[in-house]
């Protein structure tokens, strides 16, 4: 086709290692290995060659199953991605429980991603700024350049867009619109941000979370250097919100949350937090006014879309305070206390996705300032994505994150 970046595909990476006894993989160094052979649908076997990709399909609602797509040709302005890992989002447990009315079975779910361009066509290829070979975060919207909340910056609402892992069915060719397989199909209205080689891939599949407290930390919630900030929440996303506070010379950083995965509060306090505080053990209170000396609270960031830790943010913000609201609710409502908000004149905050802020994060994620790959706690080969999610969702064995390798 005129106007391909088209090159003999590389071998991808595998990673040397031998599986854990509950079937994870631990991550070490790597080897280039070709192609192998996979179990397809009803037990067959399928050679993977460049001709097609193997992915995990969430058939419905709690039912994955493997398919073959064939890959597609690529235009002017489109990308394909050799997957080298994908994590599991948060909210990917939303569509696996049928609880998101924007999706569509079945789906090929995953955004959290990070690989190589496999082909390119010669306006992306320019757009982008990469070429076959690049080692790329894909964001994870994709829109439609044209409409008015386009052209005014504002892609992350696109009237017509589409997100990767959530929206778009596998139905739809070229079918490849999530990461968990082996390729992702990138078209005209997709983003990506260059890796560097020697970030481990796990941080690599964090950039758009960091993205996302670029924007909750200096986007939406205005912080400035040398204000203070609580975090609620020592979730992935909080983690990362604790990083970014820190790497924006935000001071103290104070940590809320429960203590029932130490290695998450172990963490926080790598990661910059000058103060954590369990709920369960300790006065929240007298901890939080003691680690800022008399002053007033400036930012608080909600993680958790509690409604315990959103009435404690709002308690102690100061005067003219700033709550970003990042948790949700899986459209349940909360009680809020507006007499509160009203006499403090506090400012309420959504916080939704990373958009432009990813640029930021690509650059915190490529620093290596941070051992942001520690959240990833658990690497599943991409077969056993249904034990991944039990234990994702069981939060069993002291898991944070986990990720899907392809390459297995």
């Amino acid at each position: 086709m005129a106007g391909r970046h088209h090159f003999a595909r590389r071998s991808h990476r595998r990673s040397e290692r031998v599986p854990r006894q509950d079937g994870t993989w631990p991550v070490h160094r790597a080897w280039h290995q070709s192609h192998g052979t996979i179990a397809a649908v009803g037990g067959e076997g399928a050679a993977v060659s460049d001709a097609t990709s193997r992915a995990v399909v969430l058939e419905r609602p709690g039912r994955f199953v493997e398919r073959t797509f064939p890959l597609p040709r690529i235009g002017a302005d489109e990308f394909l991605l050799r997957v080298e890992l994908v994590t599991i989002c948060g909210g990917d447990p939303i569509e696996y429980e049928g609880r998101n009315r924007k999706t569509h079975y079945p789906l090929v779910l995953g955004h959290e991603v990070v690989g190589r361009i496999a082909d390119i066509g010669a306006a992306a290829a320019v757009r982008h700024g990469v070429q076959v070979g690049s080692r790329v975060i894909v964001e994870p919207y994709i829109a439609c350049r044209a409409c008015d909340r386009c052209l005014a910056g504002a892609y992350h609402f696109c009237r017509e867009g589409l997100v990767y892992g959530v929206t778009v069915s596998s139905d739809r060719p070229p079918h490849l619109w999530g990461a968990y397989g082996e390729y992702l199909y990138g078209p005209p209205g997709a983003r990506v941000h260059r890796i560097r080689d020697e970030v481990p891939a796990a941080a690599a599949c964090l950039t758009s979370v960091v993205g996302n407290a670029v924007r909750w930390i200096r986007t939406r919630g205005r912080g400035r250097v040398g204000e203070a900030v609580v975090v609620l929440g020592a979730g992935v996303q909080a983690l990362a919100t604790v990083l970014v506070s820190k790497d924006s010379g935000l001071a103290p950083v104070v940590v809320i949350a429960r203590g029932t995965n130490p290695r998450k509060l172990d963490l926080a306090r790598r990661y910059g937090a000058d103060v954590v505080i369990d709920v369960e053990h300790d006065d929240v209170m007298d901890v939080v006014q003691g680690a800022l000396g008399g002053r007033d609270l400036d930012l608080a960031v909600e993680c958790t879309g509690a409604e315990t830790m959103l009435a404690l943010g709002i308690r102690l913000l100061g005067p003219a305070g700033r709550l970003v609201l990042a948790g949700t609710r899986g459209g349940l409502p909360a009680a809020m206390d507006i007499d509160g908000i009203v006499f403090k004149e506090l400012d309420l905050l959504g916080g939704l996705g990373q958009a432009h802020d990813t640029e930021l994060a690509a650059d915190i994620v490529n620093s290596r300032r941070y051992p942001i790959e520690e959240m990833v706690t658990h690497v599943f080969p991409l077969s056993a994505t249904p034990q991944a999610f039990e234990l994702f969702m069981g939060r069993r064995d002291g898991v944070i994150h986990v990720g899907l390798d392809p390459n297995h």
